[in-house]
């Protein structure tokens, strides 16, 4: 399987959406991931990476804030771990209480 699926769903809240990548990430995918980023004014989206593995020229184990870079997404992206909460970490005008 060489081939990257990206599954939108919506997220728990209104504006809010998640791209699940599912399949290797690989520089020649870099170009649909922006498009599918860029597709929907979602205040915020989460994209999950638990179901992709991310690889570059030299094979696997590439950061995958590297592709976000060369997709040019990089600035409109807070990375953060799937172990703790972001929400500090996001733009001011997402951190609005529940």
């Amino acid at each position: 399987m060489d081939d990257l699926r990206i599954e939108p769903s919506p997220g728990s809240r209104d504006g809010i959406r998640v791209l699940k990548l599912i399949g290797p990430f690989t520089l020649k995918h870099v170009f649909e991931f922006r498009t599918a980023v860029r597709k929907d004014a979602a205040r915020l989206t989460i994209i999950d990476l638990t179901a992709s593995a991310v690889h570059g020229l030299g094979g696997p184990g590439l950061d995958p804030g590297l592709l976000f870079k060369v997709a040019g997404v990089d600035g409109v992206l807070v990375p953060c771990s799937p172990l703790r909460k972001p929400k500090a970490s996001w733009p001011a005008a997402l951190q609005r209480s529940r």
